[in-house]
């Protein structure tokens, strides 16, 4: 074999990996974008629709939330106290399923306080599914506000009856979300009469 088909098949040998490396450089931030949804796929589909439902609901909140800082989210080092909002972000790497349904609990109370404010619930006893279908059926919230609730009540419902497994990732979204349609119904509280300390 003489020098020129040496290096003939060398350059034929290389040409498709060469072109792979130029590609990926070329599109490196698309491929970084489509990574962590790749393994997210592997875990299955309905985990993988779970968490862009939790990414658009994030999305639809940024619209109507009142500009205020993203809390900066851990990555590791020891568990906080749980008066420390980090404490919040930590559990939702640990325990997503939790997260999930203890974020809509803390929704469920606002929506509770709005009720009574409002008059729409009278007893301070009266079932979630009640002062839920009481709130959504008025018109006290506005038509957003109102969708955000039910497709966040969706997203827990799939988590709480075991219909999907969330990832720490959509956890976070969920409860990023779920904060700031709180602080939408709270703002919203503020200018409607009969906000008191009691029902704040």
């Amino acid at each position: 074999m003489d020098w020129l088909t040496f290096v003939s098949k060398v350059v034929d040998s290389l040409a498709w990996p060469v072109a792979g490396v130029l590609l990926g450089l070329i599109f490196r931030k698309k491929l970084l974008h489509l990574i962590p949804l790749l393994r997210k796929v592997k875990a299955g589909p309905l985990e993988a629709e779970f968490e862009i439902a939790t990414k658009h609901v994030l999305e639809s909140t940024v619209d109507l939330a009142p500009k205020q800082s993203t809390p900066e989210i851990p990555q590791t080092g020891a568990k906080p106290s749980v008066e420390d909002p980090a404490a919040k972000w930590l559990t939702a790497r640990s325990e997503p399923t939790a997260t999930i349904i203890e974020g809509w609990s803390t929704l469920d109370g606002e929506l509770h306080k709005l009720g009574r404010q409002t008059g729409l619930v009278v007893d301070p006893l009266e079932s979630q599914q009640k002062v839920y279908n009481s709130i959504l059926s008025s018109d006290v919230l506005p038509v957003r506000t109102r969708q955000l609730i039910q497709s966040l009540r969706q997203l827990r419902n799939q988590v709480a009856h075991a219909n999907v497994i969330p990832t720490p990732e959509s956890a976070q979204d969920y409860l990023l979300s779920v904060e700031r349609v709180v602080e939408l119904i709270r703002n919203y509280r503020k200018n409607l009469p009969g906000y008191t300390a009691d029902v704040r």
